[in-house]
Protein backbone atom coordinates (compact mmCIF):
# COMPACT_ATOMS: atom_id res chain seq x y z
CA UNK A 1 0.00 0.00 0.00
CA UNK A 2 3.00 2.27 0.41
CA UNK A 3 3.71 2.28 -3.34
CA UNK A 4 3.21 5.65 -4.96
CA UNK A 5 2.40 6.11 -8.58
CA UNK A 6 4.75 8.61 -10.14
CA UNK A 7 4.66 10.15 -13.56
CA UNK A 8 8.08 10.33 -15.21
CA UNK A 9 9.25 13.36 -17.15
CA UNK A 10 8.80 11.72 -20.55
CA UNK A 11 5.31 10.46 -19.71
CA UNK A 12 4.40 13.84 -18.25
CA UNK A 13 5.60 15.62 -21.39
CA UNK A 14 3.62 13.23 -23.56
CA UNK A 15 0.50 13.77 -21.51
CA UNK A 16 1.00 17.53 -21.62
CA UNK A 17 1.41 17.49 -25.41
CA UNK A 18 -1.72 15.38 -25.92
CA UNK A 19 -3.66 17.68 -23.60
CA UNK A 20 -2.43 20.72 -25.53
CA UNK A 21 -3.55 19.10 -28.80
CA UNK A 22 -6.96 18.45 -27.28
CA UNK A 23 -7.30 22.08 -26.14
CA UNK A 24 -6.21 23.40 -29.56
CA UNK A 25 -8.52 20.94 -31.34
CA UNK A 26 -11.46 22.02 -29.17
CA UNK A 27 -10.76 25.71 -29.71
CA UNK A 28 -10.33 25.30 -33.47
CA UNK A 29 -13.38 23.06 -33.84
CA UNK A 30 -15.59 25.40 -31.83
CA UNK A 31 -14.34 28.41 -33.79
CA UNK A 32 -15.01 26.71 -37.13
CA UNK A 33 -18.39 25.53 -35.84
CA UNK A 34 -19.75 28.95 -34.87
CA UNK A 35 -23.33 29.36 -36.06
CA UNK A 36 -23.81 25.63 -36.60
CA UNK A 37 -25.76 23.04 -34.65
CA UNK A 38 -24.31 21.18 -31.68
CA UNK A 39 -23.71 17.99 -33.69
CA UNK A 40 -21.66 19.87 -36.31
CA UNK A 41 -19.69 21.76 -33.65
CA UNK A 42 -18.72 18.61 -31.79
CA UNK A 43 -17.96 16.77 -35.03
CA UNK A 44 -15.61 19.64 -35.93
CA UNK A 45 -14.00 19.50 -32.48
CA UNK A 46 -13.32 15.78 -32.91
CA UNK A 47 -12.13 16.15 -36.49
CA UNK A 48 -9.77 19.03 -35.63
CA UNK A 49 -8.29 17.04 -32.75
CA UNK A 50 -8.01 13.99 -35.01
CA UNK A 51 -6.19 16.02 -37.69
CA UNK A 52 -3.75 17.40 -35.12
CA UNK A 53 -2.99 13.90 -33.85
CA UNK A 54 -2.38 12.60 -37.38
CA UNK A 55 -0.15 15.48 -38.46
CA UNK A 56 1.57 16.49 -35.19
CA UNK A 57 2.10 13.08 -33.57
CA UNK A 58 1.93 10.41 -36.25
CA UNK A 59 3.51 12.42 -39.08
CA UNK A 60 6.77 13.01 -37.19
CA UNK A 61 6.80 9.33 -36.18
CA UNK A 62 6.78 8.36 -39.85
CA UNK A 63 9.52 10.88 -40.65
CA UNK A 64 11.74 9.81 -37.74
CA UNK A 65 11.25 6.16 -38.64
CA UNK A 66 12.16 6.70 -42.29
CA UNK A 67 15.33 8.75 -41.62
CA UNK A 68 16.55 6.67 -38.68
CA UNK A 69 14.71 5.27 -35.72
CA UNK A 70 12.88 6.56 -32.68
CA UNK A 71 15.30 5.02 -30.19
CA UNK A 72 18.17 7.23 -31.43
CA UNK A 73 16.10 10.40 -31.87
CA UNK A 74 15.75 13.32 -29.47
CA UNK A 75 12.95 15.78 -28.87
CA UNK A 76 9.47 15.87 -27.43
CA UNK A 77 7.81 13.79 -30.14
CA UNK A 78 10.58 11.19 -29.98
CA UNK A 79 10.22 10.99 -26.20
CA UNK A 80 6.50 10.40 -26.61
CA UNK A 81 7.12 7.49 -28.96
CA UNK A 82 9.92 6.16 -26.72
CA UNK A 83 7.39 6.04 -23.89
CA UNK A 84 5.00 4.17 -26.18
CA UNK A 85 7.87 1.89 -27.19
CA UNK A 86 8.27 0.71 -23.60
CA UNK A 87 5.14 -1.36 -24.14
CA UNK A 88 5.96 -2.45 -27.71
CA UNK A 89 9.53 -2.20 -29.05
CA UNK A 90 8.34 -2.25 -32.67
CA UNK A 91 7.64 1.46 -32.26
CA UNK A 92 11.27 2.19 -31.39
CA UNK A 93 12.94 0.65 -34.42
CA UNK A 94 11.94 0.57 -38.06
CA UNK A 95 9.22 -2.06 -38.32
CA UNK A 96 7.85 -2.12 -41.89
CA UNK A 97 4.34 -3.08 -40.80
CA UNK A 98 4.01 -0.35 -38.18
CA UNK A 99 5.54 2.34 -40.41
CA UNK A 100 3.44 1.40 -43.44
CA UNK A 101 0.23 1.51 -41.40
CA UNK A 102 1.24 4.88 -39.97
CA UNK A 103 2.01 6.22 -43.46
CA UNK A 104 -1.49 5.23 -44.55
CA UNK A 105 -2.97 6.71 -41.39
CA UNK A 106 -1.24 10.07 -41.86
CA UNK A 107 -1.79 10.32 -45.61
CA UNK A 108 -5.28 8.86 -46.01
CA UNK A 109 -6.95 9.47 -42.65
CA UNK A 110 -5.36 12.91 -42.25
CA UNK A 111 -6.47 13.95 -45.74
CA UNK A 112 -9.98 12.58 -45.21
CA UNK A 113 -10.27 14.48 -41.93
CA UNK A 114 -9.32 17.75 -43.63
CA UNK A 115 -11.79 17.01 -46.43
CA UNK A 116 -14.57 16.40 -43.88
CA UNK A 117 -13.76 19.61 -42.02
CA UNK A 118 -13.97 21.48 -45.32
CA UNK A 119 -17.27 19.77 -46.22
CA UNK A 120 -18.86 20.65 -42.87
CA UNK A 121 -17.59 24.24 -42.77
CA UNK A 122 -18.68 24.91 -46.37
CA UNK A 123 -21.93 22.96 -45.86
CA UNK A 124 -21.32 20.73 -48.88
CA UNK A 125 -24.14 18.37 -49.84
CA UNK A 126 -21.83 15.33 -49.80
CA UNK A 127 -20.55 15.72 -46.24
CA UNK A 128 -22.77 13.01 -44.74
CA UNK A 129 -22.02 10.58 -47.56
CA UNK A 130 -18.27 11.01 -47.02
CA UNK A 131 -18.51 10.81 -43.23
CA UNK A 132 -20.78 7.78 -43.05
CA UNK A 133 -19.98 6.06 -46.35
CA UNK A 134 -23.54 6.17 -47.62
Amino acid sequence: MGDRWELGAAAGGSLLLCTALLVVGCALGLRLGRGRGAADRWALVWLCYDALVHFVLEGPFVYLSLVGNIANSDGLIASLWKEYGKADARWLYFDPTIVSVEILTVALDGSLVLFLVYAIVKEKHYRDKVAWGE
